[in-house]
């Protein structure tokens, strides 16, 4: 489900775990009623919550089941979902997977509003991308209404909810702005394959890798394997893992991918350590019993993931406010075993995780996604809810406009490159002291958005 509802599995169940609650009583004849869901849900959260201790004594059980989930669902977590598979209403909607792009929305004083949509990442085959938008185009106005400061939020809502949104492109020469026409980009369903581009370049006779990778899906490990098995056999003796908006996935393919990058890794080697209520369990995983439960797909056998490792002594990661939870697992986690140099932004703060909870029987057919477990790495590490801070500050915006991915003068890319190569004092790409105020970001206030009916 991590298509829908965002690094859920944003948001995110991105973390997640499949698990399932304790074997239902006998299914009672005939549907279930408001208050059979209602119980099922309480239940299972207080089984299961990491809050459970804080959930309410009294609630309406007569409430619907989104309604009810809301009202003892812990005020500070806005991660845990609801839905029902037979029901597309009960989806959250993304700007991302059901339209196809990201853009940040931040100020430009000759745009009409005063304020300008930054498109910074297009899922390729996606409505997006059929009306002819890509990464580093501009618009001005959503639906006719000239982006401002504070009606981003709201215009992008109304998008979600009616099924369709006119984006109006434009074109930036000296700072000055020109309009084009609406462009109509409609909901839908787009699926990403989340290794958008990956090289190896010659710098310097060094042999450095290229990965954009933005989300953790099971699907794509073996291709992601394959592209390091490209990158040993080329001879990269470096890497930079490009995570700016990865929004998490799979705990399985964040093992994965930490396998085929640090050294000394063995299949019983810990990977990572689970903390939840009073009624779960303490746990710790290694990396083989890790990836041996991918959210999706079949999973991949240690023993055919290890070969194709680099086992690098550094690794250099790219990230950004949108960059959460498995990607943040995957920079604190690989910390015990190989050095972690973190570029760009301070990262979005999901240190928890969440299982996947159904009733067997399908007597009821909703599905829950209960926060549940505090994650850290091998060495009891983690607690980063308000992000993992960069070694190395830069904000992409503020050079315009954004370039192709993979780009060598990107500044986060640029930066990686100048301290590979030791030229970092003489580089030409400053460290940000301060960020371009950002009015709004599709994934970073995705919350704001989502439509729980």
């Amino acid at each position: 489900m991590r298509n829908y509802l965002l690094g859920v599995t944003l948001l995110l169940c991105a973390c997640s775990k499949k698990d399932q609650p304790a074997p239902p009583p006998p299914r009672p004849s005939g549907p279930a009623t408001q208050q059979d869901i209602n119980k099922w849900i309480l239940d299972s959260m207080r089984h299961y919550y990491l809050w459970n201790d804080q959930l309410p004594t009294t609630v309406d059980a007569t409430l619907s089941a989104p309604d009810y989930f809301q009202s003892i669902k812990n005020a500070n977590d806005p991660f845990s979902l609801l839905y029902n598979p037979g029901n597309w209403n009960t989806y959250p909607r993304y700007m991302f997977y059901n339209y196809g792009m990201n853009y940040n929305v931040i100020p430009w004083p000759s745009a009409p509003g005063g304020a300008i949509g930054v498109i910074e990442l297009v899922i390729p085959g996606s409505n997006a991308a059929a009306a002819g938008f890509s990464r580093g185009h501009y618009f001005t106005r959503i639906n006719g209404t000239p982006l401002t400061a504070a009606n981003a939020p709201a215009l992008t809502a109304q998008v979600l909810k009616t099924g369709e949104g006119a984006f109006t492109p434009a074109t930036i020469n000296n700072g000055m702005v020109t309009e084009g026409q609406p462009r109509t980009v409609l909901l839908g369903i787009a699926t990403e394959n989340p290794l958008y581009a990956n090289s190896v370049m010659t710098v310097e006779n060094k042999k450095i890798a290229y990965l954009f990778y933005n989300a953790f899906n099971d699907i794509y490990n073996q291709e992601l394997i394959t592209a390091f098995r490209n990158f040993k056999s080329q001879g990269a003796t470096e890497l930079i893992l490009d995570m700016r908006y990865n929004t998490g996935g799979s705990l399985a393919a964040a093992a994965t991918l930490s396998t085929l990058i640090a050294p000394g890794i063995a299949a019983n080697t810990p990977f990572v350590q689970y903390t939840g209520n009073s009624r779960l369990p303490f746990r710790q995983l290694d990396f083989s019993t890790t990836m041996s439960y991918p959210e999706s797909g079949n999973a991949i056998p240690f023993n055919q993931v290890q070969p194709a490792s680099l086992s690098l002594q550094r690794v250099y990661i790219l990230t950004g406010h949108e960059t959460i939870s498995a990607a943040e697992l995957t920079i604190n986690n690989l910390k015990p075993y190989t050095k972690v140099i973190q570029i760009g932004q301070t990262t979005f703060g999901k240190d928890k995780g969440a299982i996947t909870i159904k009733e067997n029987s399908g007597w009821i057919t909703w599905i829950l996604q209960p926060i549940t477990y505090r994650l850290a790495n091998a060495r009891g590490e983690g607690n980063y809810t308000k992000g993992i801070a960069p070694d190395h500050t830069i904000d992409e915006m503020n050079t315009q406009p954004l370039l192709a991915l993979g780009d060598s003068k990107d500044p986060l890319i640029a930066k990686a490159l100048a301290l590979i190569t030791g030229h970092s004092r003489k580089a030409a790409v400053p460290e940000s002291i301060t960020s371009v105020p950002s009015y709004f970001h599709t994934q970073q206030k995705v919350q704001e958005v989502i439509l729980p009916r």
